[in-house]
């Protein structure tokens, strides 16, 4: 009897337990992510402060999008071509053997290709 009330006892005890570890290790999980979502936030937040400021939005449209003000020159520089490839060899003809040009040819007739 004894026995069997430590075997219940354990299951009462272990299946809780279990759930609470698995419990607070998701938690563990979840607040690391709410750590990092809230630090994303943070940059995003931060970025779209600067990016109402006329003079980041300037630097933008330069930057990215080769923008210029009236009466400005702008000049992309292009970098040289890559030398050329070298110009590939012809093939040499090939020289086959009677026994298979008259192969060839047998072959050719049986296939109507004569």
């Amino acid at each position: 009897m004894i026995i069997v009330c430590l075997i219940a006892a354990a299951f009462v005890v272990f299946f809780p337990a279990r759930q609470l570890v698995a419990q607070r290790t998701r938690m563990e999980k979840l607040e690391t992510r709410l750590a990092e979502l809230t630090a994303q936030n943070k940059r995003l937040q931060d970025e779209i402060g600067r990016l109402q400021d006329p003079s980041e939005l300037e630097v933008l449209a330069r930057g990215r999008l080769g923008l210029v003000k009236p009466g400005e020159h702008a000049y992309y520089l292009v970098s040289p071509p890559s030398s050329p490839a070298p110009p590939p060899i012809p093939a040499l003809p090939v020289h086959r053997g009677l026994w298979s040009r008259m192969w060839s040819w047998v072959t050719g007739l049986v296939r109507g290709k004569g």
